[in-house]
């Protein structure tokens, strides 16, 4: 019976398997005092960078950092390799261009039969883009709670899933007292059925509704608000939410009733 051992497998196999891995591999020496040597890069690495195969093997993995590389988290990279052990951290990186990436490593030792360190492979991630939504996410929710509108969001069901600050305001709830609770809170009784049954139709039929509430705030008092009501899809194309942004015109349809009593 043949038993198995990782010392049956060639470094060229290993290699070879390496050149098909979506992360960037690289590889170095192990000489931290006089600064290690990239001695091999996979294909995706030579992707993410710009470089040739022939501009990285023998260089300093020094070539890929720049203004924004973080100097801390290297010079603690070094210390913590010098104790021979694994290494996880994050950085920015630059490409051939000088345009910067920002990667995440696992580094670790590799040791010959001697448990001896030789060298070291350095396994990455690319976090540009995962970096990228979650600052756009930021922003995004924060132009949404500077917006002068009042903004909500729910579930296909009504259930609250988020507000905006104006829509706080306009209504006299808190954050806590909206989320959770289902948009039929804000009902007037003041609309027919026939009001309520168009509006689904047109979000079921259309996507979108456009109309004028009577509302109800926290202290039990009216208001009318204008809402555009739109579906909001995932990334995959299903039905996810439904966001609702209005304004508040009470003081504009009372003038306006006020002005049309006067003339009559």
């Amino acid at each position: 019976m043949n038993t198995f051992s990782i010392n049956h497998i060639s470094s060229k196999s290993i290699l070879s398997a390496f050149d098909f891995a979506l992360n960037p591999i690289a590889i170095t020496d192990s000489d931290l005092k006089r600064g290690v040597k990239i001695l091999y890069v996979n294909p995706a690495f030579l992707k993410q960078t710009g470089y040739s195969k022939e501009e990285l093997l023998g260089e300093s993995p020094k070539i890929l950092q720049g203004p924004k590389s973080n100097q801390e988290m290297l010079l603690k990279l070094k210390e913590t390799l010098l104790r021979d052990e694994d290494f996880h951290g994050q950085t920015t990186n630059y490409k051939k261009d000088k345009t910067p990436y920002i990667v995440q490593w696992s580094i670790s030792p590799l040791k010959n039969v001697y448990n001896k360190t030789v060298a070291f492979i350095s396994i990455q991630k690319i976090l540009t883009k995962e970096i990228d939504a979650i600052n756009n996410n930021i922003l995004f929710e924060s132009i949404i709670q500077q917006s002068p509108q009042a903004i909500l969001v729910s579930d296909l069901e009504g259930k609250i899933i988020y507000t905006n600050e104006a829509f706080v305001n306009s209504t006299g709830y808190s954050i806590n007292e909206l989320v959770g609770q289902h948009t039929r809170m804000l009902k007037s009784g003041k609309q027919n059925q026939e009001f309520y049954e168009k509006m689904w139709f047109e979000l079921v039929h259309h996507e979108s509704f456009e109309g004028i509430f009577i509302s109800k705030k926290k202290n039990g008092s009216l208001f009318y608000n204008k809402q555009s009501i739109r579906l909001v899809k995932d990334i995959d194309g299903m039905p996810k939410y439904y966001m609702s942004i209005s304004h508040d015109i009470t003081n504009l349809k009372n003038a306006l009733a006020t002005k049309k009593k006067q003339s009559s």
